[in-house]
């Protein structure tokens, strides 16, 4: 029998299933045996690996290991005795003390838009962005925007930026780049680049031929010619999507998303859209994206239904992965829709919306 058939920590997949099969005295004892990092390499987890290695060479205290085992495993506090959350609450503050020390600016945590909002407006200098996706004032200088967790930034401007010149340092950040501008932060460190600003896949897809193929088929156009100019519109840019870890299933291998519309005729979607769009992704591969592009354009490919223009998949092209196709959890609801009234030579945006997917989705894949 190896170390791995007699712990039965090793027999969980995820890290839901470690939370609900073990204490979290027995998580702390797991993490001085060195069995907790071996099971965070084994199960892909190797950025937190790399931190509770961090945290042991450091010869930890109980109220370190218990911080660390909550923030990862997402413990809730209720859960937990009365002494495990006061040492839990006296190690945040002691780790939030220590790198408030290392600026003598006031510094500031955050973890959603909101805070980062009421730390800019109390005076912040220097902000620690804690995960998820952010957008910095950019009129504001002498600021200093660091992230931890994977954190995103998105930048949406028509002028070119130029951030040292605003003194504004960014350091540990992904940054999404909405629209195409030159772009300047030679102060930055560490800093991840991502360009949104590409409008579509094809150079010669214009927003004009997207809207003439969703009037549908003209008054004296046959439905062969129809068909041929809606399938011409490939790779045409449709919306993003942010990934965020805690959306991986990983007993499913795969990242559900909502994605965020570009245009308004496909702005319907969004009712259908919580937990209906998912891609199928290996747990490297996962891991591998969200490091590298938390935040892809969603791209299209059209096709048509007699008459009415039609989406024949919709897909992401990753730098990192290739082309990985989405697949429509919400496929039978929105197609037993039938609520579109318009003429087919009348565009009517809420009613395209409606009808926008109705092919049968392909199934999720990545291709490199």
């Amino acid at each position: 029998m190896n170390e791995y058939d007699a712990n039965p920590l090793f027999a969980c997949c995820s890290k839901q299933e470690v939370a609900e099969n073990f204490s979290l005295a027995e998580l702390l004892n797991f993490a001085r045996q060195g069995d907790l990092q071996k099971w965070l390499n084994e199960n892909f987890y190797d950025s937190d690996a790399v931190k509770l290695a961090m945290i042991i060479k450091r010869a930890p205290t109980d109220a370190d290991l218990k911080l660390f085992v909550c923030e990862v495993f997402d413990l809730p506090l209720e859960t937990l005795s009365t002494n495990d959350a006061a040492d839990i609450a006296e190690a945040a503050d002691a780790l939030n003390q220590k790198l408030l020390l290392t600026d003598d600016r006031h510094a500031t945590f955050v973890r959603t838009q909101s805070e980062l909002v009421k730390a800019v407006r109390s005076g912040a200098q220097v902000v620690y962005l804690c995960g998820g996706e952010f957008r910095i004032p950019l009129n504001r200088g002498d600021m200093t925007y660091i992230g931890s967790e994977n954190a995103l930034i998105e930048i949406d401007t028509e002028d070119d930026l130029d951030l040292d010149e605003r003194e504004i340092v960014l350091e540990n950040l992904q940054m999404y780049i909405r629209r195409p501008i030159v772009f300047r932060a030679e102060h930055s460190r560490n800093l991840k680049i991502l360009d949104g600003s590409k409008k579509s896949l094809q150079s010669d897809v214009s927003p004009k031929e997207i809207l003439s193929v969703l009037r549908g088929r003209g008054k004296f156009e046959s439905p062969e010619d129809f068909k041929q100019r809606a399938e011409k519109i490939c790779g045409a840019a449709v919306g993003v999507a942010l990934f965020d870890e805690k959306d991986y299933d990983f007993d499913a291998a795969q990242f559900k998303f909502r994605p965020q519309w570009d245009f308004s005729y496909i702005s319907v979607l969004k009712d259908f859209a919580d937990e209906n769009f998912s891609v199928k992704l290996a747990p490297e591969d996962a891991e591998r994206l969200c490091a590298n592009e938390r935040k892809l354009k969603i791209f299209a490919d059209f096709t048509c239904l007699g008459d009415k223009p039609a989406i024949a998949r919709l897909y992401f092209a990753a730098e990192t992965l290739g082309i990985i196709a989405i697949e429509n959890a919400a496929q039978e609801k929105i197609s037993s829709t039938e609520s579109f009234t318009g003429s087919s030579s009348m565009f009517v945006g809420l009613g395209y919306g409606l009808d926008i997917i109705t092919l049968t989705g392909v199934t999720a894949t990545t291709m490199n």
